[in-house]
């Protein structure tokens, strides 16, 4: 394949992506809501607007409706699908995603921690863990996501009662044991999203409390992946007055001007010329780091990942990953559509190797014919070329999900990937 060279210019622009997950009606809108609000993020006509929509339905006014964009979901007072905004702290910006909490709208909830930096679990104080707290947990454990913080919601209700904190905090480390989070390490925040305990600022009613808020918690977490080889997402190509220009990601690792890369599976390579951020110049970028990049000339497409030609992504046509279905069932010779990255390729169940019980983790059949809804397995996939990395190598590259009929119906980890082809 011929390489071809090219020049371009790094723009910074830093990012925390956030999923927020939990049961439903444990509080996830409303504390989205509440940082969006207490940040200044919302426009005074905005919250207007939702204030005579909660009367002319008879509700309380609640900081959840900032994030309800259809009328429906007002009046059914649930959320049905994912809904992503920004909001910037006093140290970083962020992109703070809500999932649904109900089973049947499990799916959507791929779309939004399929790429989360950091996950909130949310938990209700008067509830405790339910069916859906422990499906979500699950799927972060799928997804790769190591780092959590617990927001035990809705302590008003119980009166901000340490006890009632303490019983549940014990349920939920029980159950992040379960799925192989330290939950002595983790970080449990009593709050009220409803009335601002604990988010932004701290709780009058809860001097017991001696840790951190939510939005300190979050502007304490650290972006991983520095120390690892450099890896570089496209997620667009455009041209402006004649220079074509990509944007994208850096994955993992850190990226220096004067760097060597090349992309794949596209084949094309580059000498990163200058890197700029608000105007003034930068001699790296780092992990996390979203950038815009303009060239001279190339064949780098959306989908391609770069790195530095000494130690290169490595394209790949089959590899093995575990997943879990979300779908009705999936079977051996299969073909689906898989996105990894910003890559999107059509793949082929080639071979299911073992069918897994999603609850507790054991196997339940070797090399069945087919796995049903909420099964997880071990699949050897064979793909369109594409770049995927061992998860417990650079975990950023080793997630990926699974399409059929263009709705989301698994989601999983890259085990192993074989030689390039």
């Amino acid at each position: 394949m011929l390489r071809e060279k090219v020049l371009w210019k790094v723009v910074k622009m830093m990012n925390v992506n956030v999923v927020l997950v939990g049961h439903v009606d444990h509080g996830k809108s409303t504390l989205i809501g509440r940082l969006l609000y207490d940040s200044e993020s919302i426009k005074d006509e905005r919250v207007e607007e939702i204030q005579k929509l909660a009367e002319e339905y008879k509700r309380r006014f609640e900081f959840a409706y900032f994030l309800d964009s259809f009328e429906d979901e007002l009046k059914e007072e649930r959320t049905i699908d994912t809904v992503s905004l920004m909001f910037k702290s006093k140290k970083n910006y962020y992109t703070i995603t809500d999932v649904p909490g109900h089973k049947e709208f499990i799916k959507n909830m791929l779309t939004g921690a399929s790429h989360a930096d950091v996950a909130v679990l949310v938990v209700s104080a008067e509830e405790g863990v339910q069916e859906q707290t422990r499906r979500h947990m699950f799927l972060l454990k799928m997804l790769g996501i190591k780092q959590v913080f617990v927001a035990v919601n809705k302590m008003d209700a119980v009166e901000y009662k340490k006890e009632r904190f303490e019983t549940v905090k014990s349920q939920i480390s029980e159950l992040l044991n379960s799925f192989g989070y330290a939950a002595k390490k983790m970080l449990f925040i009593p709050a009220s999203a409803m009335e601002g305990d604990n988010i932004y600022r701290r709780s009058e009613g809860m001097e017991w409390y001696e840790g951190p808020t939510l939005i300190e918690a979050l502007d304490g977490v650290t972006q991983e992946g520095r120390e690892k080889p450099p890896r570089f997402v496209v997620q667009d190509v455009y041209e402006v007055n004649g220079e074509k220009t990509i944007a994208g990601r850096v994955e993992s690792g850190m990226l220096r001007r004067g760097d060597e890369m090349v992309f794949e599976p596209s084949g094309a390579e580059g000498e990163i010329e200058e890197i700029k951020v608000f105007g003034g110049e930068l001699e790296e970028a780092r992990a996390g780091d979203s950038i815009g990049i303009t060239i001279n000339d190339g064949g780098v497409r959306r989908g391609d990942v770069g790195g530095l030609i000494g130690n290169p992504p490595k394209p790949t046509k089959e590899f093995l990953g575990e997943a879990v279905l979300l779908g009705k069932e999936l079977k051996r010779g299969e073909t689906l559509e898989l996105r990894c990255g910003t890559a999107k390729v059509r793949c082929e169940i080639k071979e299911i190797k073992e069918k897994i019980d999603s609850e507790t983790g054991a196997v339940m059949e070797r090399n069945p014919e087919e796995i049903n809804e909420h099964d997880a397995a071990i699949i050897v996939f064979a793909t369109e070329p594409l770049v995927v990395e061992k998860f417990a190598e650079i975990p950023e590259l080793g997630r990926f999900v699974l399409v059929k009929d263009g709705k989301n119906t698994g989601a999983g980890v890259v085990l192993d990937a074989t030689s390039p082809f």
